[in-house]
């Protein structure tokens, strides 16, 4: 990602030259739906899992993956009652319920590394507190939630140039509707200290910590010794649950100014809660002018909380 406004600009000049050529610990404490029926299920597991979970913040994840976070108040054979941050009192059926999980107060996200795809980000935010450092081919990143939706990182190549500084504003408008605002801001460093840019952006997500499409769009200003350029951009991305703990990732940056082209990156992340740490791996193809040109290396990078 820290790549992203000098390769805008590298881009850019390829195609004129040649017209073809972005932990929370927690803890089962449930159960699992798998394929038994989820109350046999719970009445066969010891309640004493489940008096611990009562008056306990948690997060509840139904079947289609939407989540509720809160205290629950009560439990039977047939629902529970829970107390959510933003809907109130709901009862929930069993039935309905995948999995409850404890979490500790400075935790949030119900699934690690929620917030990022390959490149891009989205409207979900990280808890205060929170913060984790990634590693790919191309260099480092880290990044921090200074509040429950303020969030700010540092990313730059293996040969810190460029570095770029990150500003995040995120907030739910529901349980699954979420929008975030933010600004990439960076240099060439040493390089070419005169050389940089900024990207302001905004972001729509729809869905939850474990399934999502999100919507961003932003506008790129790159100013260099040699004069200087502007661009908007867009990327829609997503994220599925298909498994456990793996994830369909699908991330875009598309770039809209004439010679227009798109970054394409589809994936997966395999991830390690107990271990704190994600595994993403995909391939990159870039598409212009009616081409699709595959780039000659993966893409992996590694999640790290810490």
């Amino acid at each position: 990602m820290a790549l992203l406004l000098t390769g805008i600009l590298v881009t850019s000049s390829i195609l004129n030259a040649h017209p073809r050529d972005a932990v929370y610990q927690k803890q089962d404490v449930v159960f699992q739906n798998e394929k038994h029926n989820p109350v046999e299920q719970l009445q066969a597991t010891p309640f004493q899992n489940l008096q611990d979970t009562t008056q306990q913040k948690v997060i509840v994840i139904k079947n289609d993956g939407s989540t509720y976070t809160g205290i629950i108040l009560s439990r039977n054979e047939r629902e529970i009652l829970i107390e959510t941050e933003k809907m109130g009192r709901l009862y929930i059926p069993l039935h309905e319920i995948s999995s409850i999980k404890s979490i500790k107060e400075t935790s949030k996200n119900s699934e690690l590394f929620a917030t990022r795809y390959f490149l891009t980000t989205n409207g979900l935010s990280l808890a205060k507190g929170d913060r984790y450092y990634m590693f790919s081919f191309y260099g480092p990143e880290v990044h921090f939630g200074v509040t429950n939706h303020v969030s700010l990182g540092i990313m730059t190549s293996w040969l810190a140039i460029p570095i770029v500084g990150s500003f995040k504003l995120s907030f739910d408008a529901d349980a699954n509707f979420h929008v975030g605002v933010g600004l990439l801001a960076g240099t060439l460093s040493w390089a070419e200290m005169s050389s940089g840019g900024i990207l302001p952006y905004g972001c729509i997500t729809v869905g939850n910590y474990t399934n999502n499409f999100t919507l961003s769009g932003g506008y790129a200003w790159i100013t260099s010794p040699d004069g200087q350029s502007s661009a908007p951009l867009l990327s829609p991305s997503c994220l599925f649950r298909i498994g456990r703990d793996v994830f369909f990732v699908f991330d875009t940056f598309i770039y809209l100014r004439d010679p227009a082209f798109s970054i394409l990156m589809p994936g997966l992340r395999f991830t390690r809660p107990q271990k704190r740490s994600s595994l993403q791996f995909g391939f990159g193809a870039l598409a212009a002018e009616g081409e699709l040109m595959p780039m000659p290396l993966p893409v992996m990078s590694w999640f790290f909380k810490f």
